[in-house]
């Protein structure tokens, strides 16, 4: 019956993420998608396989770029040779790397599993079909996504495994022997997570577990941000010194840059190889299995850890809480929105579809999105302790604060956006889109709608950071006013492209909300946004940066043309982007124009 389950289901999946490319609709084939994207995936497996073979061979296990130090052009470069020749002579650190790599696969892929099961309308069903109970139900919803994450890890991890044990010379019935009991592991602790968290996040449904998860996340974050602006006050002399910053350059004094940069950089960070290398890491000991065969310790140390995993997942999966009363905790975030909502103009309904949004467990599951993602708080944390011992008559000062003004707002943008998808994609609304058409409304008033929502939900944590941003840095009062105003622009730029998908290839008929990053054509037009944007468009927006390092223009007149230039620039971008978002959503306002 699981078994039935799970085929159903992922046959499902599969058709929804590739049967909207008109290709899959046309052909006969399409009938047999299943057949196809499985011959796909073991295409790629090889791709994968000889790929990371061929990668290994001609840098790990390359003489030449480990031993030959003229080579060195930049940072990366020299810190990429330095890891190098440090694996070169440790394949069991390579082989760390790795098998940690595959767990934190299974983390994460067991809190998708649980994210999965949290929104999922097929519990109901399966008790009432199959004459199940709740606790089996879950499971069946658990083994669901795990099994469409598995796909994963035997088509693109067992290559990478297969690759690195031929190249690494490791015996064959270990290495084979390994990986049945890697893929074994990686089930286990999935569903393991799966249930943990699910369990964890059901509990915030309850005033005392919520407020704990709140404090927990604020002191995580603030932790966060001491230690990146203590590594970033403790490179801030090495950055000070940033070569580059003239048409003269000293190349003999540029190189030894690199070199003190690269030992900065192991010095701070040598502290976690410690830990990393710790022998009782579950990582730590498949590797340890894999060079010296499975031993009294390591038998002892591997049956613990299955043991602990096989009690964990009894013991979690059989807790359960008879709480009736739902804690509610975003009325006073509701009163803030509603006064918000009448500051930043935009539409009146955006006032209620923010309420019904707040009471929703979507949101109350993921409310930590809000506070800003760790990667956010590490670059503001690291770009303030950078700028500690540099003033303003220096050229690297405006280059570190150019980061700020772009690569930090994107990926403030970019994390929030993607982790509440749900609630401001366009096709987050569903098949409640039909609400808005039967009012004669079209898709370019829902998307006014969820616009107004994530400006209304993201920009304040932002314009906040700045203003503290501000008086850490001890920035003039025009310095501040211009990086606000260039902020704000290019946090409307940022995040009308992370619209951009939806608004291009909407999906509203999904089963499960989790499903909105599973559609291939959509996920290719994500690919190409945001590959574009950290390759292309930021780089472009900073080029007056460049322009200043080498003398090209003074002070003052980069001030003008990163500042003022390059924000109207972004406004008129940002204006064309909503004149042809809205020549194409105007015009759907009828079932007949919406896949449904």
């Amino acid at each position: 019956m699981l078994i039935k389950w799970l085929k159903w289901k992922l046959i499902i999946r599969w058709k929804n993420q590739w049967n909207y490319i008109k290709i899959f609709r046309d052909l006969s084939v399409g009938k047999n998608l299943w057949f196809l994207v499985c011959a796909q995936s073991i295409f790629n497996s090889f791709l994968i396989f000889f790929g990371t073979f061929f990668l290994l061979k001609y840098t790990v296990f390359n003489d030449y770029f480990t031993n030959n130090h003229t080579t060195k052009q930049g940072l990366i470069t020299g810190l990429i040779f330095r890891a190098l020749s440090t694996l070169q002579n440790h394949y069991d650190v390579l082989w760390s790397i790795v098998f940690f790599l595959i767990i934190l696969f299974a983390l994460i892929s067991g809190i998708s599993s649980s994210k999965w099961q949290l929104q999922s309308k097929d519990q109901d069903w399966l008790i009432t079909t199959l004459k199940i109970k709740q606790s089996t139900a879950n499971i069946f919803l658990y083994l669901e996504s795990i099994a469409w994450d598995t796909k994963d890890f035997i088509f693109n991890y067992i290559p990478i495994l297969l690759a690195l044990g031929i190249a690494t010379q490791v015996n064959w019935l270990y290495l084979i022997g390994l990986i049945i009991l890697t893929l074994l592991s990686y089930l286990l602790l999935t569903l393991l997570i799966s249930i943990l968290h699910n369990k964890y996040i059901r509990l915030q449904n309850y005033k005392g577990n919520f407020l704990f998860r709140t404090a927990t996340n604020i002191g995580l974050r603030i932790i966060t941000v001491y230690l990146s602006f203590f590594i970033g006050k403790t490179i801030s002399p090495w950055v000070k010194n940033f070569p580059l910053t003239s048409n003269h350059v000293d190349y003999d004094n540029y190189n030894q840059w690199i070199d003190e940069g690269v030992n900065v950089i192991f010095n701070i960070f040598k502290p976690m190889s410690t830990v990393f290398l710790y022998p009782y890491m579950p990582y730590n000991l498949f590797t340890d299995i894999l060079f010296n065969g499975i031993n009294y310790i390591s038998l002892l140390k591997l049956s613990m850890f299955f043991a602990i995993l096989f009690i964990a997942i009894f013991i979690l999966s059989k807790v359960s809480d008879n709480k009736t009363n739902i804690y509610y905790p975003f009325k006073k975030i509701e009163y803030i929105n509603s006064v918000l909502s009448r500051l930043i103009p935009g539409t009146s309904y955006t006032e209620i579809l923010a309420k019904h949004h707040y009471r929703t467990e979507y949101l109350r599951y993921r409310f930590p999105a809000i506070l800003g993602s760790f990667v956010f708080w590490i670059m503001w944390g690291t770009i303030t302790g950078l700028l500690q011992t540099l003033n303003r008559s220096e050229d690297i000062y405006f280059l570190i604060t150019s980061f700020y003004l772009f690569f930090l707002t994107y990926f403030y943008v970019y994390s929030i956006f993607t982790e509440l998808n749900g609630i401001f994609s366009l096709d987050g609304e569903g098949k409640q889109v039909i609400t808005y058409l039967l009012n004669g409304k079209s898709l370019w008033d829902v998307f006014k709608y969820r616009f107004h929502f994530f400006i209304l939900t993201s920009l304040p944590l932002l314009i906040i950071s700045d203003i503290v941003f501000f008086f850490v840095n001890h920035m003039t009062l025009m310095l501040s006013t211009l990086t606000l105003f260039l902020h704000i622009i290019s946090f409307l730029f940022f995040s009308v492209l992370m619209f951009l998908p939806g608004v291009i290839r909407p999906h509203f008929n999904y089963s499960n909300i989790e499903q909105l990053d599973d559609y291939a054509d959509k996920k290719i037009i994500a690919d190409i946004i945001r590959f574009s944007t950290v390759g292309f468009i930021i780089p472009m927006l900073m080029v007056p940066t460049a322009l200043l390092l080498v003398d090209t223009v003074d002070l003052q007149s980069y001030l003008g043309i990163q500042w003022g230039v390059i924000g109207i620039v972004l406004s008129i971008l940002l204006g064309i982007l909503f004149l042809i978002i809205s020549n194409k959503l105007s015009k759907k306002s009828n079932f007949e124009q919406i896949n449904l």
